[in-house]
């Protein structure tokens, strides 16, 4: 019944006929014009139908041409120049063909893709259909000029998502004379394999050392979604497809001297060494496409370098034919998933130079007397080794074993003889390679590293220089200068140093300052292991008289890791340290399989079969306990003495509202700062305590709670006790209140500044606000959290994207935004440029305090190695724009911020090489990778964070965690070249908070009625402005709304829980339910006996396009590829109100990547101000733009929560800075 036949037109003209009719009088019949491809004549038809042998009318898209079906037409023949589809002045033609190929051009951001028809004698470009031939001709437009917007957006998208691809498709209006009005997510599901099969076309048309567009994120994710089958050759297409480039792209980046020569000179050895060895496993093409089953074309530049061809063989490429796509997804993908679990890599080994090292032979003689002499150790001053003299200070090589092995490097800290021979005291210094710099270091820099060893003199091979490369007096006003990047000349025997190197922690710090003690066995080394080790070892001070106590010795303080702890002191506990006198209902670890399902309703619950729920917090961990010194001691020992060894405390618990026998519903309404005093007492050892904190009675405070909280770090109060045995609350004891505050009443402010000065000490010194540059700033989030910790004042900001530099204006309005290229400022401030084409004010060199921005890395963000493209794309990018924004304006403090994955980017080599600049530059500097779900936001967020501090400044530690967060999410540690490297926090998971949930987040907010699925009305604070296309989007939303509103409300639910029914939806269209055709070589059959497969591939064979179906309140395509995506977990997954949200996205959609973005009870997406929460903006700030704008400025941001802990650190160091110069100061004064 579907088959429809072409009417015939007797009357009309052959093709050879039709093309000599001085109509289209561009040839006659004389010139010999068809010898040639190239000189095909072209023109254009209208009316046209296209047909087989049979007459049947069939559309020409569907492989038939390239199966060798002869396929004919009929139309009316128009001249090229000729753009009027009407049939006036054409030539009725019949029977054309058969078509050799069909194409496809005009990407050129033109309103229309022109499609053309190659016959063996001319071109044909496509008007207007006949009649019969338009509802076919119909479905093929769709999804050509669907292409065309997947390809052009593409262009000039290369880092943009699968929501974003969505946003932008839904949001296009199709060009009149298209007989349709709106382009859907189902469009473009519906014609994926078609799109695919384009952008790989065009990739073929595209230059060598172009990133193929296939392997953007947002195809990768359609690819996967719809289950394409990729490197399908459609032969016969020919692609006219070259694009006119973009102008537009990222410009050339400008780059200071120093920043380039570093790039230059280590990619010019890096790339020819890599070509050589190509290290690692090679990813291999997967050999089953068509594309990797053709024959190498031996035209094209790579063909032509191959040796079977007569080339050189250098080049290595693939066939310009054979690039096979699934090999350039793969590694796209790779690159993505990298490290999303912890790996096991070992822990960094110290440069354990207890390595076998060689002795020499030599004759050695000491010069002078013994200078002193300690037990049986005679100290000497010199002595002479193989004629070359050597004296304490001196630096020297020692030779390993292994001739590979480079030679050691150490500093003479002393010289003795005793029963050994003759030794020395050797202070290692490491080589730059053995940092987390590894080969990207210069060879010549070495760091000093706190080990030491004694050794015998005859190892040593010889004397060699080294320098410490202090940073000049007008180190900021350098920047940008002609540096060489040479340090020091290289004669074999010359090094440098600038830094001290923490090998744990990658840090290159300020070497310490060592005034060597007059004596000649001073080594730093030595005395900083020793701190160290004091440290950890709690001791106890200030005895208190207590005749009656036999069994121990009281002491008023002890200390421990480098914090003084007194009577009456708050402290943190791990959870373990001691357990309640009231057992919490403990939440049940909910099993959320539903055992007897109908399968017939739900016929995808059974791919629920793991209990892991997405954003749940089942497994995270306790907060710290918290407890009150009641007493510090040590036991007596049978002879009276106290044993010092194992300092003890005896403590009072306080209660979180959780812990308290009405559980975990307690908190729902609690302050999160507040706690219960109890009598219960607890004994700890001191080596327990995790740190120090303040815990007052409300009452006693002279301002309000909330006041006093937010005042410091580590504040929490009390207003009423807790008594486990009554299960009551009831009035503080006496004794719970604190010492300074007893007796006087609702103690108001007397008495506040005794004691406890050390808590408040800090607020004396007032901390400057600096001047700060942000970069990349989008809505602002990273400022923000500076604002908050009051360590900065954002002066300027660049940012391209227009909605959200707006965004960055209103909540910043003493901020010049410039919404240009970062490169553009950059070269204007160079040369010397006052201001920007607008007038704007440029920052100068010195202006700049601060520098801060999270440059976008897309583009060479693979993991695999740099090669000539990737490496020039690297070259170009904005990191190493921003880094020569550093270079230029020497700021005291930067920072960068990124995807987690920066840090592994080719090898982790994106990352050696940012440090390297830095290091170069002579900043102090580290990495390291934060959660921010730790610091407070109900959202996993993993970040790569590069710290870095000018001469002068300390450099900032990483914060330590506040929230304990699910465990899954925190795995921070990063491995470089096979080491593996954690930042600073020691608290590991701890946290001194609970975990924020969904419910913290978002639970107060007023429900959104009416909510039209992507377009919600906002709460009350908030105006949204209209969206216009909104009229567009209703036909596919009811089908959305329909599908969130079959999704139940328990945690964990996703689509796996719709049923298969037909509803009625709300714009009154019926569904339909989703038919299974197929076996299903994996699951079998349902226990019903049903089928599970809904496409021929789950059997294992390729798929059919016949087999989509549409409108199903199943999402086809889900089944279709989930035994391929592990089911596609949390797709139409709602958020639950205990858990947290998955990183937030700039584009929330049912079936985007994160998926759970269904709000928990109301049945629609997440609302801008929901999402805005989850990533810890205040209800105050403020966004700009239609919605989708919104969601991208909130989805881009960092969490101002994570920056503001990350300012508080930096604000630590400039104070801790700033008492050393006061202490400086005050002994001058004395001095003088």
């Amino acid at each position: 019944s579907d088959l429809k036949f072409f009417q015939g037109d007797p009357d009309n003209l052959d093709e050879p006929e039709m093309l000599t009719d001085e109509r289209l009088s561009l040839f006659d019949s004389n010139e010999d014009g068809f010898e040639s491809y190239e000189d095909l004549p072209q023109h254009k038809i209208t009316n046209f139908s296209v047909y087989d042998k049979r007459g049947h009318l069939c559309p020409f898209d569907s492989g038939l041409i390239e199966k060798n079906v002869e396929l004919y037409f009929s139309c009316v023949v128009k001249p090229i120049y000729d753009d009027n589809p009407c049939l006036d002045g054409g030539v009725p033609a019949k029977k054309l063909g058969p078509i050799n190929a069909w194409w496809i051009t005009g990407f050129d951001g033109g309103e229309k893709a022109l499609i053309g028809f190659t016959t063996a004698f001319a071109d044909y470009i496509l008007m207007q259909s006949s009649e019969e031939y338009a509802p076919i001709f119909a479905l093929m437009q769709e999804k050509i000029y669907m292409s065309k917007i997947v390809v052009e957006f593409l262009q000039k998208n290369r880092d943009a998502t699968y929501e974003d691809l969505l946003n932008k498709i839904e949001t296009t209006v199709p060009p009149a004379g298209l007989n349709f009005n709106c382009f859907t997510e189902d469009t473009l599901l519906r014609h994926a394999q078609f799109v695919v099969e384009q952008v790989e076309s065009y990739d073929e048309a595209g230059d060598s050392d172009e990133q193929p567009i296939i392997v953007t994120p947002c195809m990768r994710d359609l690819i996967k979604l719809a289950g394409v089958t990729l490197g399908k050759r459609r032969q016969a297409i020919r692609h006219p497809t070259k694009i006119e480039k973009d102008s537009k792209g990222p410009t050339k980046a400008t780059t200071t001297k120093l920043v380039y020569q570093i790039f230059d000179t280590f990619f010019s050895d890096q790339i020819e060494q890599n070509d050589k060895e190509s290290g690692g496993v090679k990813r291999q093409r997967c050999g089953v496409c068509e594309v990797c089953q053709s024959p190498d074309c031996g035209k094209c530049t790579a063909c032509k370098d191959m040796i079977k061809f007569g080339g050189s063989g250098k080049s290595k490429q693939a066939c310009k034919q054979r690039r096979c796509p699934n090999l350039a997804v793969k590694e796209a993908e790779d690159d993505e998933n990298i490290e999303e679990e912890d790996v096991p890599v070992e822990k960094v080994k110290k440069v354990s130079h207890a390595k076998r090292k060689k002795q020499t032979q030599c004759n050695i003689t000491w010069i002078g007397e013994h200078v002193q002499t300690e037990g049986k150790r005679q100290y000497y001053r010199k002595v002479c080794l193989n004629d070359e003299v050597l004296e304490v200070g001196d630096c020297v090589s020692v030779s390993s074993e292994d001739p590979s092995i480079p030679l050691y490097l150490a500093r003479i800290t002393s010289l003795w003889e005793d029963s050994l021979g003759k030794m020395f005291h050797a202070h290692w210094f490491s080589r730059g390679t053995h940092t987390v710099l590894g080969e990207s270091s210069d060879p010549l820099e070495l760091v000093i590293v706190d080990e030491c060893e004694d050794m015998q003199l005859n190892y040593v091979q010889g004397k060699v220089n080294v320098t410490y490369k202090a940073p000049s007096n007008n180190w900021f006003m350098e920047g940008g200068m002609d540096m060489d990047i040479k340090v020091i000349e290289d004669d074999g025997k010359s090094f440098f140093y600038q830094f001290w190197y923490d090998t744990e922690f990658a840090r290159f710090e300020t070497p310490p300052k060592t005034t060597p003690s007059e004596d000649c066995k001073f080594c730093g080394s030595c005395v900083r292991t020793r701190e160290r080790e004091e440290k950890e070892m709690p001791r106890a001070f200030e005895p208190l008289m207590d005749k009656d106590n036999d069994s121990k010795a009281l002491y008023a303080l002890a200390c421990f890791k480098g914090v003084q702890y007194k009577v009456g002191d708050g402290v943190y506990l791990p959870p373990d340290a001691f357990n309640f006198g009231v057992k919490p209902a403990s939440p049940v670890k909910r099993s959320h399989r539903k055992e007897d399902v109908d399968e017939d309703l739900y016929p995808e619950y059974y791919r629920k079969s793991s209990d892991y729920i997405k954003g749940s917090n089942l497994d995270a961990p306790e907060p710290f306990r918290v407890g009150r010194i009641k007493e510090i001691f040590c036991h007596r020992r049978s002879n009276g003495k106290s044993d010092n060894a194992e300092v003890k405390l005896r403590l009072y618990k306080f209660y979180r509202p959780e812990n308290t026998h009405k559980g975990v519903k307690a908190s729902y309404h609690t302050d999160i700062n507040q706690l219960y005093w109890s009598d219960e007492e607890v004994t700890v050892n001191m080596t327990e305590v995790l740190g120090l904190c303040q815990v007052e009675y409300g009452e006693d405070l002279n301002e309000s709670v909330q006041d006093y909280s937010s005042g410091g770090p580590d504040r929490f109060y009390f207003l009423e006790a807790y008594s486990a045995k009554s299960k009551s609350f009831e009035d503080p004891p006496n004794h719970a209140r604190s010492v300074v505050h007893k007796g006087k009443g609702k103690g108001k402010g007397k008495g506040e500044h005794e004691p406890q000065d050390s808590q408040n000490e800090p607020q004396t010194l007032k901390v400057p606000k600096y001047r700060t540059l942000d970069v990349f700033s989008g809505c602002g989030g990273l400022s923000e959290g500076f604002h908050q910790a009051g360590i900065s004042e954002t002066l300027w900001a660049i940012e391209m994207w227009e909605p959200a530099a707006q965004a960055f204006r209103l909540n910043n309005p003493g901020t010049t935004v410039f919404t240009e290229d970062c490169n553009v400022l950059l070269k204007l401030v160079m040369s010397g440029e006052k201001t920007n084409s607008l007038g704007q004010k440029l920052p100068q060199k010195g202006d700049v305090e601060m520098l801060c921005g999270g440059p976008p890395c897309q583009g060479f963000s693979g993991m695999n190695r740099f090669n000539s493209r990737t490496y020039s794309a690297f070259k170009n990018s904005l990191v190493v724009s921003y880094l020569s924004y550093c270079d230029y304006y020497r700021p005291k403090f930067f920072l960068l911020e990124n995807v987690r994955n920066f840090v592994s980017f080719k090898n982790s080599m994106v990352l050696k090489l940012t440090l390297r600049c830095l290091v170069r530059m002579g900043y102090q500097c580290t990495f390291g990778v934060l959660q921010a779900g730790q610091y407070g936001v109900a959202q996993t967020r993993r970040r790569a964070i590069i710290l870095a501090a000018a001469p002068g400044e300390q450099l900032p530690r990483y914060p330590e965690p506040l929230h304990v967060f699910a465990p899954r999410a925190c795995s921070l540690s990063v491995a470089v070249d096979e080491k593996k490297y954690v930042s600073n926090v020691t608290r590991g998971n701890g946290g001194i908070y609970r975990t924020i949930t969904v419910r913290d987040t978002m639970s107060d907010l007023p429900e959104i009625r009416n909510a039209s699925v992507l377009v919600p009305e906002a709460d009350q604070r908030h105006t949204i402005s209209a969206n216009p296309q909104r009229s567009y989007l209703q036909g596919d939303l009811a089908l959305v709304e329909g599908r969130m509103r079959h999704i139940p409300l328990a945690p964990g639910s996703d689509w796996r829980d719709l049923p298969n029914l037909e509803v009625r939806l709300r714009d009154g269209t019926m569904t339909k339910k989703l038919r299974y055709t197929h076996p299903d070589k994996k699951n079998g059959r349902s226990s019903t006996g049903a089928l599970r497969g809904v496409c021929t591939c789950s059997g294992g064979t390729p798929c059919d396009p016949a087999d989509r179906q549409f409108n199903t309140l199943i999402p086809w395509c889900l089944p279709h590829t989930g035994n391929r995506h592990n089911h596609w977990a949390g797709l139409y997954g709602r958020l639950e109100w205990d858990g947290f949200f998955s990183t937030t996205v700039t584009n929330p959609e049912p079936m985007g990547k994160q998926g759970r973005v269904l709000h928990p009870e109301q049945h629609r997406v997440v609302s801008v101000r929901e999402c805005a929460r989850s990533q810890g903006f205040p209800d105050t700030y403020r966004f700009f733009g239609n919605i989708l704008d919104k969601h991208r400025q909130v989805g881009n941001a960092v969490p101002p929560p994570l920056s503001r802990a990350i300012g508080l650190e930096i604000k630590k160091c400039v104070m801790g800075r700033m008492k050393k110069e006061n202490v400086k100061q005050e002994k001058t004064e004395v001095s003088d």
